[in-house]
């Protein structure tokens, strides 16, 4: 009860669809096990009248109204079954009819008495005084406000309705407050169980919605990788060509142009599925064979077979491959390459090497893009790393590597706290309250009242300790507290138990062991069921010795409702534990769903919106060229402006835009061949100069002749950026 929010209403998603990422799985849950916990306690209530629970004179009340209150006892039950396939509002809906139904039972107790024609006097039936079934139900409808009004309520009407019955005996006393401390300490449970489950729930939609931004911006990371290494390996390549082609290469420009028709179209529909692990290693296989090179399967020789590729990841691997083949059999066609396949743990590794002349990086052109672009870039956006070694006369190492990411919410234990600080110290002093006013009411009934009076300062003291802080105990007050527990048993022995006014063990007389059993039930909110379990044994067999010889008619319901204490406290305790165990891992099989489906929205859009734009731009084209036939003289200028404008967009950087690209769209179409770079992101650039060197570059290029190439130089430079052609060379300063 304490601790907890308003009930939320906001899903009615099926709870075990991880797909469906309910807002409020978690609190359906914990409504669940909570409803469950209440059945349990109906029916342990029920079986204790039958058993258990004497009372010497009861109300004589009418057959028609203990039949109602045995089935609202029912009802309790039928709810808890019935919420295990329910959803969270009509779990509270069914809970909110159980209180209101048990608050009717105890508001109409004293008038059907009166009006049935018997004394309105007796005992208050015992069933009528389990305040938990309903506090408990208030909680799961109602929050936490429902369940303190109802905790109110009734701990203010039950004393005032024995008070008209003229119920005043020590064993009513007592059991009034065992009952309002027992409702306190499972009310508080649940409120606090369904507080975290609150707390999870908004925590697991914050965590969804961040995982699906990084699954939407690694999905445009992925798309513009993909692109760009297609633009290079095929569009780019077929409208070069084509620029400059030969009558002899017509036939091969055209099969070149409708495979380039072909990857667009397969980038508009990109692989979901993951590639079997023969199937990968078939596909680079066959790779290498048309290349001419040896492939070598490493990747089996420490006896463990390579695991399913994700489609995105087999597509990097392949492509990057690709083009370290193609790169090789450009530079050095008389070289012998390897293709090998290795795993790295659960991920892989794919080397292409030839025994070539080899090449100095430092000295690779900025407008060369193939490395960069078709081997780098596409690893970085599935999450690999490529890295190619090379020096003059060593000949060539592209090596390409992907591992799974490791997670970044690990799934850890729920911790076995339940309340917070301030809530645990309310609930401390409510049951603190227990023992001192019982011990105080112990001058009215007791001869000897000081054994009562130090149980009732053991109790309230180990109550105090315990909620002074939430979290797990440690275990100095595990044994300081269950020191207050024994003793305040050991009490029992000096005419508690068995009291100077009677001459057997009284249900009154129980009330030491029924507080450290609270006690116990304490331990369960800070982490420590199995410790309460353990010491319930030692306390029990005290309590027993106390009692010896008997009778125990009266005594056997104190002890009952002690162990039911216990018992219901540790095993919710140990079920929020577990749920929350199970919980956390649903949470992040929720969390790889909703990212999945992120990443393939925005990859499917993403790279729908990539193939639009090409073939806006160069589909005409591409078509035009894939009929095998000569391009006419302004079809030739187009492919030279394109295969510029396509260079720019992925390595221009800031340069690319509008007035720019028109600028040298215009250079291209007389003839000029236009190379810019912006590939130093550590400088930075403040908006107003960055117009300023735009507009320069427009300029540069209007009258640039030959071939340009303007260039964005590092950070520490006296000049922001340079500009030559084979008129002029200049350095613009900002």
């Amino acid at each position: 009860m304490i601790g907890a929010g308003d009930v939320s209403e906001e899903s009615e998603t099926d709870p075990d669809s991880a797909d469906s990422a309910p807002t409020d799985r978690h609190e359906l849950l914990a409504a669940r096990l909570l409803t469950a916990v209440n059945g349990a306690l109906a029916a342990a209530a029920a079986l204790g009248v039958l058993t258990v629970v004497v009372q010497q004179n009861p109300a004589s009340y009418p057959p028609f109204f203990q039949a109602i209150i045995a089935a609202v006892y029912a009802l309790v039950v039928v709810v808890a079954l019935l919420a295990q396939v329910s959803s969270r509002r009509t779990i509270a809906v069914l809970n909110g009819v159980v209180c209101s139904a048990y608050l009717a039972l105890v508001a109409l107790a004293w008038p059907v008495l009166a009006l049935s024609g018997a004394a309105p006097s007796g005992q208050l039936l015992w069933l009528l005084t389990v305040i938990s079934i309903p506090v408990l139900a208030g909680v799961i409808a109602w929050g936490q406000a429902g369940g303190w009004i109802v905790l109110g309520a009734l701990g203010a009407f039950i004393p005032l309705l024995r008070f008209a019955m003229a119920d005043f005996s020590a064993n009513a006393t007592a059991n009034n407050v065992q009952a309002f401390a027992t409702a306190v300490l499972l009310g508080a449970l649940a409120g606090g169980t369904l507080a975290r489950a609150q707390r999870a729930d908004a925590t697991a939609a914050i965590a969804r919605d961040a995982a699906a931004r990084e699954a939407e911006l690694a999905a445009r990371r992925t798309v513009d990788a993909r692109a760009q290494a297609l633009v290079h390996d095929e569009v780019l390549a077929t409208l070069g060509f084509a620029a400059r082609a030969t009558p002899e290469m017509l036939p091969v420009l055209a099969f070149q142009a409708r495979r380039a028709r072909e990857a667009l179209n397969a980038l508009a529909s990109p692989p979901t599925e993951a590639v079997g692990a023969a199937a990968f290693r078939g596909g680079l296989q066959e790779l290498a064979r048309v290349h001419g090179a040896h492939f070598t399967d490493a990747s089996t020789l420490d006896g463990r077979a390579t695991t399913d590729v994700p489609a995105d990841v087999a597509a990097a691997m392949t492509g990057a491959a690709r083009q370290a083949l193609i790169n090789t059999r450009a530079h050095a066609p008389d070289s012998e390459s390897n293709v090998t396949l290795t795993r790295i743990g659960d991920g892989i590794r794919v080397e292409v090497s030839d025994d070539g002349p080899g090449f100095d990086r430092d000295a690779v052109a900025p407008g060369r893009l193939g490395i960069a672009v078709s081997i780098l870039a596409r690893l970085r956006a599935v999450g690999g790393r490529a890295d190619v070694r090379s020096s003059p006369g060593t000949g060539v190492v592209v090596d390409a590597r992907w591992r799974p990411a490791p997670s970044t919410r690990p799934v850890e234990a729920a911790p076995m706290g339940l309340l917070g600080a301030r809530d645990m110290r309310l609930a401390g002093a409510l049951l603190a309250a227990g023992p001192i006013l019982l011990a105080v009411y112990s001058f009215t009934w007791l001869r000897q009242p000081i054994p009562a009076v130090a149980a009732g300062v053991a109790l309230a003291a180990a109550f105090m300790i315990l909620s002074w802080r939430a979290g797990r105990a440690g275990n100095a007050i595990v044994v300081i507290t269950s020191a207050l527990a024994v003793a305040a048993v050991c009490t029992m022995f000096a005419g508690v138990a068995v009291p100077d006014t009677a001459t057997a063990p009284t249900f009154a007389g129980m009330w030491p062991f029924v507080g450290a059993s609270l006690v116990l039930g304490m331990l369960c909110f800070r982490g420590r069921p199995v410790a309460a379990l353990a010491l319930l044994v030692p306390i029990t067999v005290l309590m027993v010795l106390s009692t010896v010889p008997g009778p125990y008619p009266e005594a056997r319901a104190g002890a009952a409702r002690a162990v039911v204490i216990v018992a219901a406290a540790a095993a919710l305790a140990v079920s929020v534990y577990v749920l929350g165990r199970h919980l956390d891992r649903d949470r992040a099989s929720a969390l790889r769903a909703s990212s999945d489906r992120a990443w393939l929205a925005e990859v499917t859009a993403r790279a729908r919106e990539k193939v639009a734009r090409l073939d806006e731009t160069v589909g005409p084209l591409l078509n035009r060229i894939a009929e095998g036939t000569p391009l006419t003289d302004a079809e030739i200028r187009q492919c030279l402006v394109h295969e510029g404008r396509l260079r720019d967009g992925y390595r221009a950087g800031r340069l690319d835009c509008p007035k720019v690209a028109d600028a040298a769209a215009r250079a291209r179409a007389r003839g000029v061949d236009v190379v810019l770079i912006d590939d130093v992101i550590d400088r930075e650039i403040d908006g107003e100069r960055l117009e300023r060197l735009r507009s320069w570059l427009v300029v540069e290029l209007d009258r640039a002749v030959g071939s340009f190439i303007a260039r964005i130089l590092p950070a520490g430079r006296d000049a922001l950026a340079t500009a030559s052609s084979d008129a002029s060379s200049t350095r613009f300063g900002g």
